[in-house]
């Protein structure tokens, strides 16, 4: 960016200059300039197509200093009345003895608040093109016994004050401006230097820049000679970059010598040097985060084709402790050819934390670098990097990297590609991918990955409260800080396409295998499609999708022929389902934290889960033990327990859910005793639920209290479940089973006692025996 401001404000100078070459030439229409006005204005006209407008007098004082004033000044675009440049005023103090030795020397040139505008098209093409001289042709003979000698023209110095250039560039998008510039150039053209004072506000929108800046030096300056800029200081103050507060001083000294040669110039001839540079800035960054930086370089020679550069250094502090981030690149002295220059042992080093055994990262990156500098590619060699990283995370251990390959990158096409494989940890890796304009491709592989180890996420345990906690009043929860958003913007600029695969992965104390994954990035969404992974008997599979735009998230998952106790208990901590399950999941929300993506959920939910249990309670027993409550129609209140459960063949239920609510009215689970029915609802963000079983007993199976439950066959009595997830409640609601199902119930039960005292049949025996003992009474 340095570099293009400073050819956009040559530019503009250039141009001033062609104003100020116009109002030299006037002198030379003898002392009374302004009777040929409209002849220079007419071989501007003539020769570039331009609009010259002087509507001032111009004003000629013989007096010392000898002075031209040329009063306003407007130049315009070629064919066209629009402003290339213009100037409220401009003086030029002149040398009358030099021109009468037929030189024009300008001790001192003034501009008044000019104004130029650069443009420069797509195809590169500025503006003032047609104002530059053109390459030097042969010109013919003057056959004249008299040639004129030519005239020269030397000027000394140069103000400006309150100038104004404006800049754009639709061939690289850099658009913005130059405001208040104020110039002093002092011994143009003499053997010493000068001293130089430049300073403006630079305003840009492409790149993002509002910063006031100014330059000191010393200017050396010839018409045959190198241009040099000696001890120079450059200060910056304002906002670049995103960048705000920034504060910078760069320092050294430059020399330029172009290149040499008649009529067409060799570049090899040209010459670039520089020393003692130095850089040193301070700011903050986006979020107000502290940023420091410093830079040397005590020499760098570039001359022809070669280029000699001694030990570079440079260091960052990004943020405050105790999560500074450090930066620190080195490269030693080097020499060669410029498309062959050779950087042996270059380092890159990043430590962020990892003080006190904190959570944070160190890593560092050694190579060769090649570097072509006439095409802009380089490539980094025998790299290795090296580190450890460990997660901000109670139980997280640290993750050791060794990791080797190679690295490249080439300006044209923005090309850029990694290739790395080694150590992580135990788990052996590899990481290959490329960057082309912007757009990432990668592909990462790992024998094992333990996530557990690497972020502490280990398995939930639940703890449920004490008999004594139970009784006594809960005490007053901590005020907890508000959950931070989840912030998606660096998700929209990154443009991504990377495949993941793991050999065995553990997470949360589960262990899974051939885990395959693909995730895409457009910057409009991010999309994990396909997504797969196989454990406990089965697999899970599925696609998920985050529209960045509007933080929509949609996830769709299947699973088909897991065990599903373990993969419950690690994920919520509750042990209350046993079995083998199939299930499918579609569910949708949207939102900016968890707890708003749990009140916005939405979707469906189905599982079928076979030869499992529910845990918790015995529907079972709790129908056997009914005797008394049959009679008195009394509800039975219990809690769940981790010693009771339901025994089932299968279970099947679907969900429907609503803004985080989840409804249900199909449970299906059947045993060999039981036929249970269910209707009732889930609410998520709450962590309670509210659900009705209906169980019937249909059998009398031997050993599970068959005959026992006989009395109860077709009794159906609601069982409700009810509270919070850690610890519910249920009841068996006697009071609200039908009438007649009670009856048939205690008939049964009478059946079956008369059963046991008089054999089979027993109405018939009764019956009987009432009769043997009427014979005798009656007549």
């Amino acid at each position: 960016m340095t570099g293009k401001l400073i050819k956009f404000t040559v530019a503009a100078l250039v141009a001033l200059f062609i104003l100020v070459v116009g109002g030299v030439g006037l002198i030379l229409l003898a002392f009374d300039p302004n009777q040929y006005k409209s002849a220079l204005i007419h071989v501007v006209q003539e020769r570039y197509h331009r609009t010259l407008a002087l509507p001032g007098t111009i004003d000629l004082r013989l007096f010392p200093p000898f002075t031209l004033e040329t009063g306003p000044m407007r130049l315009s675009e070629p064919g066209s009345d629009a402003l290339f440049a213009q100037a409220a005023d401009m003086r030029l103090h002149l040398d009358l003895f030099a021109l009468i030795r037929r030189k024009i020397v300008v001790d001192r040139i003034a501009l008044d608040a000019p104004r130029v505008i650069i443009q420069r098209d797509a195809q590169g093409r500025f503006n003032f093109d047609d104002l530059l001289p053109k390459p030097s042709t042969p010109q013919a003979e003057d056959t004249s016994d008299n040639p004129a000698p030519p005239l020269d023209l030397l000027v000394r110095s140069l103000s400006v004050t309150d100038g104004t250039i404006t800049l754009h560039d639709a061939k690289t998008g850099v658009a913005g401006h130059l405001a208040a510039l104020n110039l002093e150039l002092a011994g143009i053209g003499a053997s010493a230097p000068g001293p130089m004072r430049l300073s403006a506000r630079a305003v840009f929108t492409k790149p993002q820049l509002d910063t006031n800046f100014s330059l000191k030096g010393r200017l050396l300056a010839t018409p045959r000679g190198p241009l040099a800029l000696q001890d120079f200081m450059l200060r910056s103050d304002g906002s670049v970059l995103g960048i705000k507060k920034l504060l910078t001083n760069v320092s050294g000294s430059l020399s330029y010598t172009a290149a040499q040669g008649a009529p067409t110039p060799d570049p090899n001839t040209a010459k670039l040097e520089v020393q003692a540079f130095e850089l040193k800035a301070q700011g903050q960054g986006a979020k107000g985060q502290p940023l420091q930086a410093e830079a040397s370089l005590p020499q760098l020679s570039w001359a022809g084709h070669r280029i000699a550069a001694g030990a570079f250094e440079a260091k960052a502090l990004l943020g405050a402790a105790p999560g500074t981030t450090r930066v620190t690149i080195s490269a030693p002295a080097t020499s060669g050819a410029m498309d062959k220059l050779q950087w042996p042992d270059v380092q890159l080093a990043v430590e962020q934390g990892m003080t006190a055994g904190a959570a944070g990262v160190h890593a560092e990156l050694r190579g060769n670098l090649s570097l072509n500098l006439r095409t802009i590619e380089a490539t980094l060699d025998a790299a290795r990097l090296q580190g450890t990283w460990q997660a901000a995370r109670p139980g997280a251990k640290p993750l050791p990297l060794d990791l080797q390959g190679s690295m490249t990158y080439a300006l044209a096409g923005s090309t850029a590609s990694v290739d790395l494989a080694g150590l992580a940890g135990a788990s052996h890796i590899k990481l290959a991918g490329n960057s082309q304009k912007g757009a990432i491709t990668l592909n990462a592989s790992a024998d094992q990955l333990d996530l557990d180890a690497l972020l502490g996420t280990h398995a939930t345990v639940a703890r449920p409260p004490t008999a004594t906690a139970a009784k006594s009043a809960a005490p007053a929860a901590p005020a907890q800080a508000p959950a931070q958003p989840i912030d998606l913007s660096a998700l929209q600029a990154l443009d991504l396409d990377a495949r993941l695969q793991i050999g065995r992965l553990r997470f949360k104390g589960m262990q899974w295998s051939q885990l395959q994954m693909r995730v895409h990035d457009d910057r409009k969404a991010v999309t994990v499609d396909p997504f797969s992974v196989q454990g406990y008997g089965g697999s899970l599979s599925g696609t998920a999708r985050v529209n960045l735009g509007t933080a929509h998230y949609t996830l769709r998952q299947s699973a088909r022929n897991l065990q599903i106790q373990p993969i419950i208990q690690a994920l919520s901590g509750r042990d209350f389902l046993l079995g083998t399950a199939n299930g499918s999941l579609a569910l949708d929300t949207q939102g900016k934290t968890p707890e708003a993506w749990l009140r916005a959920l939405s979707g469906t939910a189905q599982f079928e889960v076979r030869n499992g249990a529910l845990k918790g309670f015995n529907l079972a027993q709790s129908l056997r033990d009914a005797n008394s409550l049959l009679r008195l129609r009394q509800d039975r209140q219990a809690v769940t327990s981790g010693t009771q459960q339901t025994d089932f063949t299968s279970l099947s239920v679907s969900f429907q859910l609503a803004q985080g609510v989840a409804s249900s009215s199909d449970l299906n689970l059947q045993s060999p005793l039981l036929r249970v029915s269910g209707k009732g609802r889930f609410d998520l963000p709450a962590q309670t639920l509210d659900y009705v079983l209906r169980p019937t007993i249909v059998g009398t199976l031997a050993g599970q209290g068959g005959e026992r439950a006989a009395a109860l066959k077709g009794l159906t009595v609601p069982v409700r479940i009810s509270g919070s997830f850690a610890q519910p409640q249920y009841a068996v609601l006697w009071s609200q089973a039908a009438g007649g199902a009670i009856e048939n119930a205690v008939r049964n039960r009478a059946r079956q006692e008369l059963e046991k005292r008089l054999g089979p049949n027993p109405q018939q025996q009764l019956r009987d025996r009432l009769q043997d003992k009427l014979k005798g009474l009656l007549p």
